[in-house]
């Protein structure tokens, strides 16, 4: 297993403890290297120790914010997973540093390890993957009227469901597939997703086709099975097209 060299900078003590426990509980390949409570001590720590990856607070007061760290660190050869309790950075997050991860205070365990994962595949540039490894990691903002706006990664979609206006995401984790519900139509929600790995299959379904465990067809139609026992249909309209992208897929 590739260690991953990484630090952590946040201004509270307890938060970094428990981000220490978790990544040594459930991401072993993960060595933090030091840990920093400021802009300044951050930096100086990137400039001692050339981490793979860097977990980084948004909010370190008095004196600043991790945005603040980034942008005196142009051409940066490591990778960030910004730590936060504000939801509403998330857009600035995205355009301004084309984050590996987004992890919402307090974190749960089954995010930390997809971010994790995220950082392990861009870390390895393997090109014999078959998939564009920028639009696998994608980072998609998802306003959800329970929740606010969340960060989720194409690669961890499992499909997407339409339900009137809205749109139900359901998320493939480790253990479990995860549904949330977006404020937004699936056909807004399409346009945001990677064409080369979605492909609608159904006026009310758009599936990843990554995740694909096999499909069969019936009659004109047909129906798509994935992990966890979920299913979706294939229209008699969309048939033909699912299967060249399919089998583009396949081909790598």
């Amino acid at each position: 297993m590739k260690r991953i060299k990484a630090i952590i900078v946040d201004d509270e003590s307890s938060a970094i403890e428990t981000l220490q426990g978790m990544l040594g509980t459930f991401c072993p390949q993960v060595e933090i290297l030091a840990v920093a409570s400021s802009v300044e001590d951050g930096l100086l720590a990137i400039r001692s120790h050339q981490p793979d990856l860097v977990f980084l607070d948004i909010e370190i007061p008095p004196f600043g914010k991790g945005f603040d760290l980034l942008k005196m660190t142009p051409g940066k050869s490591f990778g960030v997973i910004f730590t936060t309790a504000y939801s509403e950075y998330a857009i600035q997050a995205i355009n301004e540093a084309q984050p590996w991860g987004y992890l919402m205070k307090p974190c749960r365990v089954s995010d930390l390890i997809q971010a994790v994962m995220a950082a392990e595949q861009k870390m390895s540039n393997n090109p014999t993957s078959g998939v564009n490894e920028t639009s696998d990691l994608q980072g998609i903002i998802i306003p959800d009227s329970r929740k606010g706006n969340i960060v989720v990664y194409a690669r961890t979609i499992l499909y997407c469901k339409a339900d009137g206006g809205n749109t139900d995401i359901y998320l493939l984790r480790p253990d479990k597939v995860e549904r949330i519900s977006a404020s937004r139509s699936l056909k807004e929600l399409e346009a945001q997703l990677p064409p080369h790995l979605f492909c609608r299959t159904h006026h009310s379904y758009v599936v990843n086709l990554q995740h694909i465990l096999r499909y069969q067809r019936t009659g004109r139609n047909g129906v798509i099975f994935l992990p966890h026992n979920h299913k979706v249909d294939i229209s008699v309209m969309k048939m033909e097209g699912f299967e060249e992208q399919f089998k583009k897929v396949l081909k790598g």
